[in-house]
């Protein structure tokens, strides 16, 4: 019976606040007006209740259907895709067909960007970045720049996940520059998330500090703003940020309690299976293993349901696989490594799981060999099957014929090595012999050029070539052609027909040959970056030289350099 009665208090309370929303809808503006982006997101904001946010919502969708007003449907959408856990997919998409071929400033931009935090959020990273791109691409044509930069964020979300830290960190840095240089459209929302971003680039990248100093932050961040999720997941990388301070019991007592928030207000799993794999390891530390296996199925559970496949995550398995080994539990063994070769493809065919060390620790080929020598115990008592024979053969031919690629590849490039070291052995003190232009006439006569001045340009083109110029100044075909006075034209053809190159080509190989020369005569040039080398012998950036010296010699640098030290 009470539940009866509160049921019908909840419809009245609804009805009270749905009948001000109405009249607040028909006020707006003007009578007939329907609410616009800014002040649907105020109302919305305003209500305590998801279910009452919801209503709002819908009511202004209906709204905006009966007056055919798409603009206004797109906003309504828009919400609608936020706040509905079960439909949000299907809001984005309505919002995406509706203005797919409209022109305004939010869409169809902002429904690529609500789909693609979707499909984050599910771990598809593939088609998050293709929807990310999507929707930068309308925002820049439309010339909304906040949204542009929300965009360019979500990417740096992305390669934050694919590892690329230090990129990621300068993407987080220019939006919260932003937010902070523009105060009126700074939220706290995406102020917090801004802060969630970098903590998890910290502490991915071992920069404990900076994560400690950004964690406290964002725990008073999220309690100021009462931002519960936020707050759950500062909570866990505070857990997170223990573990690495071997501060073991600390952090299982703060992943705990974070995993608890997350179930509470974050339907995204992969975050459970974070807390679960650090209160795994935090017991495996301390040598409570037991414990630390249960956590451990509990993330192979997830990444099995989820197959968000975060890098870090796929260590569960060494743990795993281990434990079913010193149980002698062959079939778990076979499991455990399925599992983890299905992980490990999805985690390649996405080009985002860049799994630390899983080629060092257990690649592909031993955890293949390792199957098949189970499978062969579990089978012993039969005969080998002619598909396992082939499988094998198969793999056997593969392993032969990269073998052999590689001998290939480490011969061809050892013979290029030492062909360059004979030839610089072996070349006079000049860099390039000078050309005697009567040994030509052919030439001479092909570019139809007087031949005092063929003969004048060559001599101080050696002269150049001798003085090693090119190593310290920036050239260009007019300047060189203004230093040794004659005029690009003229400088341009003898350069093509006595140096057979463009000019392009015949200073990069002119400092690449006195990068040689350099590197085997100075041993302490050896001990620099390529980039600072580069920068030494005249080339702009370690690029350009890396190019420049296997496109002459058919080596890089950086072989030629540890050859040489050999």
């Amino acid at each position: 019976m009470i539940r009866k009665y509160l049921f019908l208090g909840y419809l009245l309370i609804l009805f009270v606040f749905a009948q001000p929303l109405c009249g607040q809808i028909k006020k707006s503006n003007a009578a007939q007006d329907l609410l616009d982006f800014d002040k649907l997101k105020e109302i919305i904001a305003e209500q305590q209740e998801d279910s009452l946010k919801l209503k709002i919502a819908q009511v202004a969708l209906d709204k905006a259907r009966y007056r055919l007003d798409t603009l206004r449907m797109a906003d309504a959408y828009y919400f609608l895709s936020k706040l509905s856990r079960s439909n949000q997919l299907h809001y984005a998409d309505s919002l995406i067909a509706i203005t797919k071929s409209k022109n305004y400033e939010r869409y169809p931009a902002l429904g690529y960007l609500r789909k693609g935090n979707i499909r984050y959020e599910e771990g598809n990273y593939k088609e998050a970045l293709e929807l990310y791109l999507i929707a930068s691409e309308s925002a820049k044509e439309n010339g909304n720049e906040l949204l542009y930069l929300k965009l360019k964020f979500n990417i740096g979300l992305l390669k934050n996940t694919a590892g690329e830290r230090e990129e990621a960190q300068a993407i987080f840095f220019e939006y919260l520059n932003f937010l902070d240089q523009n105060p009126k459209i700074k939220t706290s929302n995406t102020y917090n998330r801004v802060l969630f971003a970098l903590t998890d680039s910290y502490i991915y990248s071992n920069q404990f500090k900076l994560a400690e100093d950004y964690i406290d932050k964002g725990i008073k961040e999220a309690l100021k703003t009462n931002d519960i999720s936020i707050y759950s997941n500062f909570v866990m990388y505070s857990g997170m940020y223990e573990y690495f301070s071997k501060n073991y019991n600390k952090a299982i007592d703060s992943l705990k309690k974070g995993k608890k928030l997350i179930q509470k207000s974050d339907e995204v799993k992969t975050r459970i299976a974070i807390c679960d794999y650090y209160i795994a390891r935090s017991y495996q530390d301390q040598g409570m293993v037991d414990q630390s296996i249960q956590y451990f199925r509990d993330v192979d559970r997830i990444l099995k349901e989820t197959e968000d496949v975060i890098p870090e995550l796929i260590d569960t398995y060494d743990y795993l696989i281990a434990d079913s080994k010193s149980k002698k539990n062959l079939q778990k063994q076979i499991e455990y490594i399925n599992t983890l070769l299905r992980l490990d493809s999805i985690r390649h065919a996405n080009q985002i799981y860049l799994t630390k060390n899983i080629n060092e620790r257990y690649d592909t080929v031993e955890l293949i060999s390792e199957k098949e020598k189970l499978i062969d115990q579990l089978q012993r008592d039969k005969f080998l099957k002619e598909e396992t024979i082939t499988i094998l053969i198969v793999f056997l031919v593969v392993l032969i014929v990269l073998a052999i690629y590689g001998f290939r590849k480490s011969y061809v490039n050892k013979k290029r090595f030492l062909k360059l070291l004979e030839d610089q052995k072996n070349k006079e003190h000049d860099l390039l012999e000078f050309v005697n232009i009567n040994t030509n006439i052919s030439k001479k006569q092909d570019i139809d050029i007087p031949k005092d001045v063929v003969e004048t340009v060559l001599q101080k083109l050696h002269n150049f070539e001798k003085s090693a110029k090119f190593s310290k100044k920036h050239y260009t075909l007019n300047s060189l052609a203004k230093e040794l006075n004659t005029n690009s034209a003229y400088l341009s053809k003898i350069i093509n027909v006595y140096k057979n190159v463009n000019f392009a080509n015949y200073l990069n190989n002119l400092r690449v040959d006195f990068a040689v020369d350099e590197l085997t005569s100075n041993k302490s040039l050896r001990s620099y970056t390529i980039k600072a080398i580069a920068e030494e012998v005249g080339f702009k950036n370690a690029q350009s030289f890396s190019s420049a010296f296997y496109k002459k010699t058919g080596i890089y640098p950086s072989y030629f350099i540890k050859h040489l030290e050999i």
